[in-house]
């Protein structure tokens, strides 16, 4: 085999290695997009079956303040900061002062 043909073949068979490893590459965000959205989904709709599973409040409270605590409680923010958009499990300060001023 002559030396120019085993360089071409060798130079082939690295750059087909660099392709694979940019798709595997690729395929792995796709991996982790695609369980960050499972667990989130997961997250919603187990709020959902709690939230159905409870018993309604002894105490009545206004709709408006139920339906907001309700959002928050089944992971939305309720703040003008980010309103609507999923808090992903963790407590947002904003949405914490919003309801201890609408306490006051």
């Amino acid at each position: 085999m002559d030396r120019e043909l085993l360089f071409t073949h060798i130079s082939k068979m690295e750059s087909d290695i660099e392709n694979m490893h940019a798709e595997l590459q690729t395929l792995k965000a796709l991996a982790v997009q695609l369980v960050e959205e499972n667990v989130s989904l997961q997250m919603e709709k187990e709020n959902y079956e709690q939230f159905f599973e409870e018993e309604e409040p002894a105490e009545a409270e206004s709709f408006k303040k139920n339906t907001l605590n309700n959002l928050y409680d089944e992971g939305f923010h309720v703040c003008s900061v980010h309103f609507g958009t999923h808090r992903h499990g963790d407590d947002c300060l904003f949405c914490q002062g919003f309801f201890r001023h609408r306490e006051e």
